[in-house]
Formats: structure tokens, sequence, C-alpha cells
């Protein structure tokens, strides 16, 4: 009886993760704006729309390149970097970003 009581609350305890996961959204699109000082970016999605996003010491941050993926922070964001954002949308005012990833430019 311990044995089912015990892998029951394993299992629970591994689906919470994932539930957490379901408020986050993602997007594609190109840095329009960075503002250093108040943590916010703006980006022009693939969908047309412009978003605003917000920063924050959660927030992890990389840059793919060809050999390695090196952490960035805030101030290392450009202006037409192109980027896939994970994000939460739980704030009126602004996306919180909780993943970012910036792509090498495309080769033409």
């Amino acid at each position: 009886m311990k044995k089912i009581f015990l892998t029951g609350l394993i299992l629970s305890c591994l689906a919470l993760p994932a539930k957490a996961d379901d408020s986050k959204s993602k997007t594609f699109g190109t840095i329009d704006t960075v503002t250093v000082a108040e943590n916010t970016f703006t980006l022009k999605g693939d969908d047309g729309n412009t978003y605003l996003f917000n920063v924050n010491e959660a927030t992890e941050m990389e840059k793919n390149s060809s050999w390695f993926d090196e952490d960035i922070t805030i101030t290392d964001l450009k202006t037409g970097d192109r980027v896939q954002i994970e994000y939460f949308s739980d704030n009126p005012d602004f996306l919180v970003v909780d993943e970012l990833e910036i792509f090498p430019p495309q080769k033409k």
C-alpha cells in the first residue's frame, strides 16, 4: 500500500512543473527597440504585431552560434536581432520573458 501511495505522490509531483509551463507562450520576431534602463524591449513579431517585453533576474537569455550557445544580458540585444521568445502574459502592461534565444543572421 505504501508503494502505491508513494508512486502516486511522485507522479503527481512530476506533473506539477508541466502544468506550470501551460501559461507560457512562444513567439518569433525581430528586436525593434531596447530600453536597458527599464529592462524592456519591443519586438516586431512575425505575425505583424508589436510586443513590449520585460526582462527580469529569472530570464534566461542566450545567443545561438555555430559552435556553442553564449549566455547574454539585455545589454547584448540589438535592433534587428532575430529572436525566439518564451514568455508569460500574466502582467497586463507587458509580457515577461522566460527564455530568449538570438539566432545568427540568415546568410543570403
